[in-house]
């Protein structure tokens, strides 16, 4: 009798055992699968030179600070005019003299590391940058590059202190009127950095260092000379990105980068080839889009101490730019029309910009004294006078392995001698034409005459091209040496007057509050540089191409160029 009790337990017991494993076998095939995780590979030249958002200046460290930082105030990159528009904080208040900018802050962020964003974070933010700028006489780790664009040109810092007036509001509180801060607190270096992982008194190591911000993806990894790594944020306070992990892949030979996007090794690619747009545009399951012109310009530059208003002139209408757009630059550049490029604030391009014109450009030599009773119509009987005649000589200064320079070289020797200006070349390397330009190393601008040379803007205002590139009041940029006071004396204008004198346009256009008002400044400053002060013969912008695998969606060219792809996703 036991052993079949003892039988009926052991059937019992395999019996249970076998329902429990057809139980688990149940659950096991009946669980969903879990989705992949969703990649986005971005082919990219290099990695970050700079992973410190208070010290980087280069695009591939910025792209790599936009996917993981943000700042108080972004662009609308959707918006074609690059608007500002709120981001951490909800909307700033100037006081009515432009030296205090009040921003209430937005509640219920937090950065990566779970550090609340508050006005703490901005003011440990602005503190840091006081340290990188050396106000604070503490930093021995060297001046951060970007110092330029925090101070006034004198070099008294733009932020004299942040003042916490709550938990979510802070002023800034300013060394003097400054309209363009707004715009300035969007760039990468004025985004909020966490103060429970970021160094205070100490820059970010780019190989070895982290940094943790309120944005989109989270930080990874860098490994140099190969990839960068993001992973998607879960608690980002404008919803979880559809993309799990970015990857940005470094490629540093273009045509093997530009191959990669052909092969499925990337799925996104800035900037192709120009010799392969024709090949992306016709292949399946690529897709190449153009979309708004760069804004960097590309100009000739031309001494204004050694080269008169009216030379100037004479050069600017005897230079064939339909040649550089369709040849030099095989069609994939824009004609730049002002100083302010498109997709920048008070752009104005209807201004009367120089064309090709060889009748008054000659005119304009007669006017000097050159030719004179010569007819100025091209192929008339007078043209060979005009093409044989060494009226004045000029240098051009080129650098060694710089194919468009070179290029440009030969239509100038072709286009100022059909006006009687001689050209000849001054052929260097980069660092002896760069030094002449910043006038380093014993050398200064007056050993230039004519160069080509291109400039972008960091942030959405016009003064920062503006000021940087004219003003008299510092070195900056101004490798033109233009003078708003001189050239308006030269111009019969009185340079004591403000509508006629671009330094001090420049310099209202700073602290002018009223948006109509200092839109008409900087419409002013862009008619007195086109069409009568000339200091430049203004060149092109560059057509801007990216192209992704067709599944891809969400992408939001811009004219800044800004890589940014929260709002990816894939179909």
């Amino acid at each position: 009798m036991r052993k079949k009790i003892l039988a009926l337990y052991l059937i019992a017991i395999l019996y249970l055992i076998a329902s429990i494993n057809v139980l688990i076998l149940f659950f096991v095939l009946s669980e969903p699968e879990r989705p992949e995780e969703v990649t986005l590979v971005f082919g990219t030249m290099y990695g970050p030179v700079d992973l410190d958002p208070q010290v980087a200046w280069d695009s591939a460290s910025i792209d790599a600070i936009d996917q993981v930082c943000e700042g108080l105030f972004t662009y609308n990159l959707s918006d074609p005019e690059m608007t500002i528009i709120p981001n951490l904080a909800l909307f700033g208040i100037w006081n009515p003299v432009a030296t205090e900018f009040t921003c209430v802050l937005r509640q219920g962020v937090s950065f990566h590391d779970g550090a609340p964003f508050n006005a703490d974070a901005v003011i440990f933010t602005w503190d840091r940058m006081a340290w990188a700028l050396n106000t604070t006489s503490t930093n021995t780790d060297g001046i951060t590059q970007v110092r330029e664009l925090y101070e006034f040109p004198n070099g008294t810092p733009i932020v004299k202190d942040v003042i916490k007036n709550s938990d979510y509001s802070v002023t800034f509180v300013l060394n003097g009127p400054y309209i363009p801060f707004e715009a300035l607190l969007c760039f990468s270096a004025s985004y909020i950095l966490s103060p429970l992982s970021t160094p205070a008194n100490a820059y970010i190591e780019t190989a070895t260092g982290d940094i943790v911000g309120t944005g989109p993806f989270v930080y990874d990894n860098y490994e140099v000379g190969f990839n960068v790594t993001f992973h998607a944020f879960d608690n980002y306070w404008k919803g979880r990105a559809q993309i799990d992990k970015i990857i940005f892949l470094q490629i540093i030979d273009e045509n093997a980068r530009n191959a990669a996007l052909l092969s499925g090794e990337i799925d996104f690619l800035s900037d192709p080839l120009y010799s392969i747009l024709d090949v992306l545009n016709n292949t399946e399951g690529i897709t190449l889009e153009q979309g708004p012109h760069y804004i960097n310009n590309q100009y000739l530059g031309m001494n204004n101490r050694l080269i008169n208003v009216s030379l100037r002139e004479a050069i600017s209408y005897a230079i064939d730019y339909d040649y550089i757009l369709n040849v030099l630059r095989d069609g994939n550049a824009a004609r730049l029309e002002s100083p302010v490029p498109k997709g920048i604030r008070y752009a104005n391009w209807t201004f009367d910009v120089p064309v090709l014109n060889l009748s008054r450009a000659r005119t304009v030599m007669q006017s000097m004294g050159f030719g004179v009773g010569w007819n100025v119509t091209p192929d008339s009987p007078d043209e060979l006078l005009w093409e044989e005649a060494t009226f004045l000589t000029l240098n051009y200064t080129e650098n060694y392995n710089s194919g468009f320079r070179v290029e440009v070289s030969v239509l100038l020797r072709d286009n100022l001698g059909k006006i009687g200006i001689v050209v000849e070349d001054a052929t260097m390397t980069w660092g002896e034409f760069y030094g002449r330009l910043v006038e380093v190393g014993g050398m200064h601008r007056n050993m230039l005459q004519l160069y080509w040379i291109g400039g972008g803007l960091s942030y959405n205002d016009p003064n920062n091209l503006i000021n940087d590139f004219f003003t008299n009041r510092s070195v900056a940029y101004n490798t033109a040496q233009y003078n708003g006071y001189l050239a308006a004396l030269e111009a019969g204008r009185d340079p004591m007057v403000l509508n006629d004198n671009v330094q001090l346009l420049m310099e209202a256009g700073l602290s002018e509050p009223n948006p109509i008002t200092r839109e008409a400044i900087y419409d002013r400053i862009q008619e007195l540089l086109i069409e009568h002060d000339r200091p430049w013969a203004f060149g092109y912008v560059s057509k801007r191409h990216c192209a992704w695998i067709s599944n891809l969606h969400g992408y939001q060219q811009n004219p800044m160029g800004n890589e940014y792809f929260y709002p990816c996703y894939f179909s």
